[in-house]
């Protein structure tokens, strides 16, 4: 395979997996339509920072476990 393919095949299995809106997604497109963009950019961030706090959480505790 080239690497043409293996983008096109990484691009495809990437966006079919982001692709289902949830919940949150789903609450910070509400907030968008009904308080405008800057609330919804508001959620948007809030929502990718709860994310990230906790998968920093988990990868020190995986790390801890490993290290322990």
């Amino acid at each position: 395979m080239d690497q043409l393919d293996v983008f096109t095949s990484a691009l495809l299995i990437g966006l079919s997996i982001a692709a289902p809106v949830g919940p949150i997604g789903l609450l910070t497109i509400q907030r968008s339509l009904e308080n405008g963009p800057r609330a919804g950019l508001a959620s948007g961030l809030g929502a990718a920072s709860a994310d990230a706090v906790y998968g920093a959480l988990g990868g020190y505790g995986v790390s801890w476990l490993i290290g322990a």
